[in-house]
């Protein structure tokens, strides 16, 4: 995917040292900084697969998805210089998808499926369930899992994702949000209700 950001982009560098996926995300981060493309393999290389589940846990649809993520990709290869703390470069990716995301959603006025049974497999379950011996349980499981979290407001299903998908610290959540810490906090105690809820079939 990073070929084609880096296509959008003429003023690409390379640095004399090696920028790889092993390197931190600070030390990528400062790479970004140089404008060097290499560092912005290695970002995709790093966080690619986290970034594409949360986005599909927002839009729900692969295509979409890829397009959010070369979106901020770009976003974030352009705007580096801007990142004051290289350790919050991962808080700021996450908080640019899910703007991409927000964007594509606006601009094509789409809606969420409710019935994710249609979809492609996608991003593990925002919560997870104790395993179940037979395996057809198990996917079924999965499922209605998948249904619930589509039937969330947009609201719950973001707060879910940043922390049951991207695995995201309250920190991490409030810079990628925004929000006070006590508000993040506020946010995913009540996503987890309305997810329980829905989930037990009860009205909210």
């Amino acid at each position: 995917m990073y070929q084609a950001v880096l296509s959008l982009t003429t003023d690409a560098k390379h640095s004399p040292e090696t920028v790889s996926s092993s390197n931190t995300l600070e030390e990528i981060a400062v790479a970004l900084k140089t404008g060097d493309s290499k560092a912005l393999e290695a970002l995709v290389s790093k966080t690619e697969k986290a970034c594409f589940h949360l986005a599909y846990s927002l839009l729900r649809d692969r295509e979409l998805s890829r397009d959010a993520l070369q979106d901020a990709y770009l976003i974030v290869f352009q705007r580096a210089g801007q990142l004051r703390e290289p350790k919050a470069l991962k808080s700021w990716l996450f908080r640019i998808v899910t703007h991409c995301c927000h964007d594509i959603r606006k601009k094509r006025g789409f809606e969420l499926e409710a019935d994710v049974e249609e979809k492609e497999e996608a991003a593990r379950p925002p919560v997870g369930v104790k395993p179940e011996a037979d395996p057809a349980r198990r996917v079924a499981d999965q499922n209605r899992l998948r249904q619930v979290f589509g039937q969330l407001p947009e609201i719950d299903r973001t707060a879910l994702a940043l922390r049951e998908i991207c695995s995201m610290s309250y920190e991490e959540m409030s810079r990628t949000l925004g929000v006070p810490l006590g508000t993040v906090r506020s946010r995913l105690a009540k996503a987890r209700k309305r997810f329980i809820s829905v989930y037990k079939g009860e009205k909210s």
